[in-house]
């Protein structure tokens, strides 16, 4: 038997072969500052029921007028609680998100749910800088294939940012509905 016939060599080959085509991918915003405490933004972001309060067409609107690119995003069918939410997004489709891990005014990790069409985590990572002030830090692990990769690869290169642009438009001294 030839050695490239072997069993465990031909495993090896298919997992070279699979790990090439599909792959994990990360997505690192550049760190930005937002003039409220950790704990504030933390009790905001923490909580997914939170987010309706910015995918209706007024918010999105007012972002425009901030200078915030969400051109080509409308948001419809919206429900949370405070772990888990669901929506419809053009032009991506029905994507559903939870939170798995909350590390109090630290970290927020959110994954997509199967509705999603590859898998992702979201990291929301706060540091305090002063008494009022944090910086914030995003980075999304997507599972891509080659194909997804080209399709979608820079837009989430992109996309990253300006979440992270749009996270520090927010007003976090609102009344938030999470309990840490």
């Amino acid at each position: 038997m030839a050695l490239y016939g072997h069993p465990i060599l031909h495993q090896q080959k298919f997992k070279y072969l699979t790990d090439s085509i599909m792959g994990l991918e990360k997505y690192i915003s550049e760190p930005r500052e937002i003039n409220y405490s950790q704990e504030l933004v933390f009790a905001k972001l923490s909580s997914l029921k939170n987010l309706e309060q910015f995918v209706s067409a007024e918010k999105i609107e007012e972002l425009n007028r901030k200078g915030v690119d969400t051109k080509g995003f409308k948001f419809e069918d919206f429900t949370a609680t405070e772990d888990r939410c669901s929506f419809k997004i053009s032009p991506v489709g029905n994507v559903g998100i939870e939170i798995i891990e909350r590390e109090p005014y630290k970290t927020i990790k959110i994954q997509g749910d199967k509705s999603m069409p590859f898998s992702i985590i979201l990291w929301v990572q706060l540091a305090d800088i002063k008494e009022n002030a944090c910086k914030i830090r995003l980075t999304l692990h997507a599972e891509l294939n080659m194909m997804i990769k080209m399709m979608v690869g820079d837009y989430l290169e992109k996309g990253i940012d300006k979440l992270a642009d749009l996270l520090t438009t927010i007003d976090y001294g609102e009344e938030s509905t999470s309990s840490t």
